[in-house]
């Protein structure tokens, strides 16, 4: 460090003191910063004494702020993912004890009374399973999806049921990357069903409010927006269509008028019930994009030739959204919401009122708060409404109530696109191949058999009975039923006799579709049972069977339920390892962080941090520099005029 020198020869009093002043200032404020940089132990203490370092520090220390963060969220994560590895261990015990009391208890040896006596060991266990299934840590459920503060199991009225969430929750684990920490219990325990299988596809016709973000577009890909190229061949000539603020559908219509308008020409652009229409205003037009762009495609509007043909755009393909208006569902063919549903879930049954809804949303609001354990929500693909069987051990079938909405809506559970393997809880119908399967006996005495083969649907054997019936010249017509579900047969014979259903050649049809027998005498009609019920086929619902199997001293049964306890287990086994190897990625994630923020530490160390033995030399040269110049001061400002002239 420099000494400042002090030139006070042949100047003013007031001068000497002045510079005299401002040296001494100098050198304290060198000592001062020496000072703070080794109290701080930083080698700079304000940005501007190195501006370069000031800011590499600052970038390593809003680094080491998000690693540290990141090491924090994959910390909690693998806790997470340990406790519900640790719980599904618990799981795999009990179920081994499940499997083991349904494997000791097939013998026919074994009394209805110890069978009633290993019932209450298997609802021990349920028991247990459903409070590892409601298993908490540091106060949030494990296994309720993305709703850690709300209990996902719960006992209503006697039935187990699944209100928790299915999806994952994700923690953050560096830049633009997450990473799933639980796994919902709806797929650990498989606590819901499956949703109703419909062929409908519920998809809405296009309108202007329709929004950009709720549509595939034509190619599939969505649409984004960009800029169009409009050519009009012997008019307006090559214009362009600036998109970057469209939000609807309509504001794309809107953009393309207003641009042909200011360019002269006099196509116009409007809103079909699918896809956008180009009309051309009497000289040929094409649509392009700029070279960047593919906007004419996912509209469905490209034409790269002129034409004066009117351009119609590509299907775009609408989604479902919780504000779509009822009246605009199935492409605008209109939804029977007058009927209503009749929904049944194990002993419970309720009429669901649909008339008074507008939106997609009051649809899906009527259906889960109806109280009867089902859950309904707009479909991944945003085509339909999916309903799914919260409650384990129970059986839910979708009816109507007069009308034809469920079938509109497409979760009916019985109808005439039900496939026949569905039935049955995918056993299917026993259909004899190349022999009658069902013989019918109308009030008048009348009989007449039904030959399946070949039949796919429930449809398909509704039509073949109205056929063998109208071959055989009896008058009993078959449908649905109009109130609830099941096959509808009405016998117009006029006679006092039994209507009766009966199966032919060994054939179990009859039974599969649910035609109980034979009605009472003088009754025309026999409405059969909805076969196609939908249940959770998980670990509870599982274990609800054998319970029930045990009670009723049902060997069968028992048999068919360790079956299904045995499959379970090994499902279980299997979500046990991706649990284990999600916790296992996010031990080696935090471990790398962890090394990524140690070197990140040691940059930020090399740039700020403070040699301690050069802030000590330069300190103490600012203290012999100021303690010369006090001397020196000191000597000089006692001198006056007669010191120079002596």
């Amino acid at each position: 460090m420099a000494v400042s020198p002090i030139n006070l020869t042949r100047i003013s009093h007031n001068l000497q003191s002045s510079l005299t002043l401002e040296t001494l200032r100098r050198t304290q404020s060198d000592l001062y910063v020496s000072q703070s940089r080794i109290s701080s132990g930083r080698s700079f203490v304000t940005p501007s004494e190195d501006p370069v370092s000031a800011a590499r520090a600052l970038d390593f220390t809003q680094s080491l702020s998000r690693q540290n963060q990141f090491i924090a969220n994959l910390q909690y994560g693998d806790n997470f993912l340990a406790a519900a590895d640790s719980a599904l261990t618990e799981v795999n015990d009990l179920l081994t004890r499940a499997a083991a009391v349904a494997s000791q208890n097939v013998s026919n040896l074994t009394s209805a009374a110890e069978r009633e006596a290993e019932a209450e060991v298997v609802t021990s266990i349920r028991l247990q399973i459903q409070a590892v299934g409601n298993r908490q840590f540091n106060g949030r459920y494990l296994f309720a999806g993305r709703s850690t503060r709300d209990q996902p199991f719960i006992d209503s009225f006697g039935i187990v049921s699944y209100v928790g969430d299915t999806g994952d929750l994700l923690t953050r684990v560096g830049s633009g990357a997450t990473a799933p920490m639980n796994m919902a219990g709806s797929l650990v325990f498989g606590a819901l069903s499956d949703p109703i299988a419909t062929d409908v596809d519920l998809s809405p016709r296009l309108s202007e409010s329709t929004r950009l973000d709720d549509i595939a577009g034509a190619t599939g890909r969505g649409v984004v927006t960009g800029t169009l190229v409009l050519h009009e061949v012997e008019g307006a000539g090559l214009f362009t269509v600036d998109l970057g603020e469209a939000d609807t559908i309509g504001d794309i219509a809107t953009a393309i008028n207003n641009a042909a308008t200011e360019a002269g020409s006099s196509l116009t652009a409007s809103v079909g019930d699918h896809g956008l229409i180009i009309t051309p205003g009497g000289s040929a037009v094409s649509v392009t994009d700029t070279s960047a762009g593919a906007v004419a495609s996912a509209l469905g509007i490209l034409a790269t030739q002129p034409t004066t043909d009117t351009i119609e755009g590509g299907d775009l393909a609408p989604r479902l959204t919780r504000v779509t208006p009822v009246e605009d569902l199935a492409q605008g063919a209109g939804i029977d919401l007058a009927g209503g549903l009749i929904v049944t879930n194990g002993t419970r049954s309720t009429t669901i009122d649909l008339s008074a809804a507008q939106t997609v949303q009051d649809v899906i609001n009527s259906i889960n708060n109806a109280g009867v354990m089902v859950r309904a929500r707009i479909s991944d693909d945003g085509t339909l409404i999916d309903v799914f069987n919260e409650a384990s051990g129970t059986s839910l079938t979708i009816g109507e109530n007069g009308g034809t909405t469920a079938t509109d809506l497409g979760i009916r559970t019985f109808d005439a696109a039900t496939l026949l393997d569905r039935l049955n809880f995918g056993r299917g119908v026993g259909i004899k191949e190349g022999e009658d399967d069902l013989e019918m006996t109308t009030g008048d005495g009348s009989t007449f058999s039904v030959n399946l083969d070949g039949s796919v649907t429930v449809g398909d054997v509704i039509d073949r009975i109205n056929q063998s019936a109208q071959d055989a010249g009896v008058a009993l017509t078959a449908s649905f039923a109009e109130i609830g579900n099941g096959i509808r047969l009405v016998d117009e014979t006029g006679g006092s006799g039994n209507l009766s259903v009966s199966g032919l050649n060994l054939s179990s049809a009859a039974a599969d579709l649910g035609f109980s027998g034979a009605g009472a005498s003088g009754e025309v009609e026999v409405t059969g049972q909805d076969v196609n019920p939908t249940r959770t086929d998980g670990i509870i619902g599982a274990l609800i069977d054998l319970e029930e199997a045990l009670r009723s001293d049902d060997t069968r049964a028992i048999v068919t339920a360790g079956a299904r306890l045995d499959e379970l287990q090994a499902e279980a086994t299997r979500m046990h390892g991706i649990v284990g190897a999600q916790s296992q990625g996010m031990a080696m994630k935090r471990n790398q962080m962890e090394d990524a923020a140690t070197s990140t530490e040691i940059f930020l160390s090399n740039v700020q941090d403070l040699d301690y033995t050069e802030a000590v030399v330069e300190m103490q040269a600012a203290l012999t520099q100021l303690q010369a110049n006090l001397q020196v001061s000191s000597s000089l400002m006692s001198l006056s005029l007669l010191d120079y002239l002596r």
